[in-house]
């Protein structure tokens, strides 16, 4: 089956679902209120592409580090991520990054961040 499809930020129905993604155990400061959509990969395919939002919060990922690759290009708001060596960089809106499967590090979203993502497991 081929699908085109527009990307919106709020998702292909017009309007985010409340889903949780973020383990409440690696949260360490405020509480992830998350909402998203899925583009594709809602059947456990390997690539993964979607709309995510959350209110501000900071989880650390440690051990194995972030579970999967990632391409984000942020929508709304601010994402500083700080290596475990304390080398921070910030992502506003309009920027794109990529975090590699294993990255250990700080998390931190300031308040209405919104991102679209690909993943890849």
């Amino acid at each position: 089956m081929s699908k085109l499809e527009k990307l919106s930020p709020n998702g292909p129905a017009g309007a985010l679902e409340q889903i949780s993604v973020v383990d409440p155990a690696t949260v360490v400061d405020g509480e992830a209120n998350e909402k998203g959509a899925s583009y594709m990969g809602d059947n456990g395919e390997a690539l993964i592409v979607g709309v995510w939002e959350s209110t501000a919060y900071a989880e650390v990922f440690s051990g194995e580090g972030y579970p999967e690759d990632e391409f984000c290009q942020v929508l709304n708001g601010t994402a500083t991520l700080t290596d475990a060596a304390g080398n921070a960089q910030s992502f506003d809106a309009g920027d794109s990054y990529v975090i590699n499967k294993g990255w250990c590090g700080e998390f931190r979203v300031s308040e209405g961040f919104k991102k679209y993502y690909v993943m890849a497991s």
